[in-house]
């Protein structure tokens, strides 16, 4: 299943692994930097469901998913990255299907 089947169905360990498979594909593109490939790997070990960079590449923005009620997890995925490096972390959730 791709990932807009994966997020309607609620499968967010889904959506993460295809976000660490597109992360690998864009590596392997040239289209990364050690930079990104840290912050990914940071969030990844802290327990993100999936991580990826963003945009073109090459910018250094990257994107991290956690379960938004795992507030602890979350907390250690922001640390993770601000200790490999990040030079800012950006907290947003997503609302549930129905809810706007």
């Amino acid at each position: 299943a791709g990932a807009r089947q994966a997020l309607a169905a609620g499968r967010l360990d889904k959506v993460g692994q295809l976000m660490d498979d597109n992360h690998d594909h864009l590596k392997r593109l040239g289209v990364s930097s050690p930079e990104l490939d840290r912050l990914v790997c940071a969030a990844r070990g802290a327990g993100a469901l999936g991580a990826k960079l963003s945009g073109g590449g090459m910018g250094g923005c990257m994107i991290a998913l956690t379960r938004s009620h795992a507030t602890a997890q979350v907390a250690q995925v922001a640390q993770a990255l601000v200790k490999a490096g990040a030079a800012g972390v950006y907290l947003a959730s997503v609302g549930e299907k129905g809810t706007g």
